[in-house]
């Protein structure tokens, strides 16, 4: 992702959420609307995701290969300069396992780093770095800055959503909404989108890759409300 990203692009990627209405139904006096809301957002940062994992023997074996790795793994993001905010783990587990036919008893270890960076060009530097020192299991998606701010806009857009069509189906039943009844909220975790349409921003000092593209990502606000029918 190249800082040249054209304003325009932006504007687009800030209004283009969509809703739709999944139940509508009236019945004990209330008119029931699910609807979802999504914010299209930039995505400007990369959650990249190691997996560390050794086998040996024993379990203390596997522990202790697991901490050389994992101790080269700190190193080298200390090379890369990231934040230690932006580093998370689980802790390391270590489990029995067995080979041909349990007859061949081994020990595995197996731990996730997370790590949250926004300078796109290290990145491809980043996966060189560890194949080049034997890691073997990660991956990389897209996130964005501005996750907080898209959840609560498409909150809203599906609240006001919800309300505009229980109003439409009030109206044509010849009744009046009233106050809510119930509200039922849930949040879909941020997604890359496939857009059909990206420009491609090439920098005169570099050769096309596919990192130059513009991407986003998606937040979905899932919301049911119940409105009460007037009397």
């Amino acid at each position: 992702m190249k800082k040249g990203i054209l304003l325009a692009t932006l504007i687009i990627l800030g209004i283009g959420c969509s809703a739709t209405a999944q139940t509508v139904h009236k019945e004990n006096g209330t008119i029931s609307i699910s609807m979802s809301a999504t914010e299209y957002l930039p995505a400007d940062r990369i959650i990249f995701t190691v997996n560390l994992n050794a086998e040996e023997k024993t379990p203390r074996q596997a522990y202790q290969k697991h901490k050389k790795q994992e101790e080269l793994l700190a190193s080298l993001l200390k090379e890369f300069d990231i934040e230690e905010k932006e580093i998370k783990f689980q802790p390391i587990r270590v489990d029995k396992m067995y080979r041909n036919n349990r007859n061949d008893l081994y020990s595995r270890t197996n731990q996730q780093v997370s790590v949250t960076f926004d300078d796109f060009d290290i990145y491809e530097e980043i996966q060189l770095t560890l194949i080049e020192n034997n890691f073997d299991s990660f991956n990389g998606s897209f996130s964005s800055s501005k996750v907080d701010e898209g959840k609560e806009k498409a909150l809203l857009k599906a609240i006001e959503a919800a309300r505009s069509r229980a109003q439409i189906i009030a109206e044509a039943s010849g009744v009046e909404i009233d106050n809510i009844y119930s509200i039922n909220y849930a949040e879909h975790s941020v997604q890359p989108v496939q857009r059909g349409m990206m420009e491609l921003q090439v920098m005169a000092d570099s050769a096309p890759s596919l990192m130059d593209y513009d991407q986003v990502v998606s937040v979905t606000s899932n919301i049911s409300i119940q409105f009460n029918i007037a009397d």
